[in-house]
């Protein structure tokens, strides 16, 4: 990958005050000419945000130059409009909705609370815990809020999804298959 022009964006400082950058970063990409590379710097790889951005053209280069600290380089390769965002807000496949699924797995689901935790371990704990669910059971997710990055691996990985706004800090997410 060629990488002319670069832009450096630190996101470091949104994750430490509990911000996901994944819109900053895409309004960043929304901003740049084509011959430009954006250098996002993080603490940790991006998959979720990689996947998106390789189905919207792009191309990506990741360097780990010291402990804790990870370069991501993106660059467009594909000229073309596409996709806003990438991300669906539910899953197509999905007809039932959040009460009916509650339903379904009423006494079968394990749960768990990344409300509190610091990124990216609710995503990295949730990825966990969903390999362990199967078509009898689900898992019951306690989150802040939508969580944008873990959508399309859920979609990927084909599991379902439903969510249930609570509150401005508090959602419910049922994942299953």
């Amino acid at each position: 990958m060629e990488r002319t022009n670069i832009v450096e964006f630190d996101v470091r400082p949104s994750l430490a005050s509990g911000v996901d950058p994944f819109e900053a970063i895409m309004g960043k990409l929304k901003e740049m000419n084509d011959d430009q590379t954006l250098l996002v710097i993080n603490t940790f790889e991006p998959i979720p945000l990689l996947n998106i951005l390789k189905t919207k053209g792009y191309e990506y280069e990741v360097e780990r130059p010291e402990d804790g600290v990870v370069y991501t380089y993106l660059k467009k390769i594909i000229e073309g409009d596409t996709n806003s965002t990438g991300v669906k807000d539910e899953v197509a496949s999905n007809e039932l909705t959040y009460d009916q699924v509650e339903a379904r797995f009423k006494d079968r689901m394990h749960e768990i609370d990344v409300r509190d935790l610091e990124m990216p371990l609710p995503m990295v704990t949730i990825l966990e815990e969903v390999e362990k669910i199967d078509s009898s059971n689900a898992l019951y997710v306690h989150h802040k809020k939508l969580p944008q990055y873990l959508l399309p691996e859920l979609n990927d990985r084909e599991y379902n999804y439903v969510h249930k706004e609570i509150d401005a800090d508090n959602l419910k997410l049922i994942i299953y298959r």
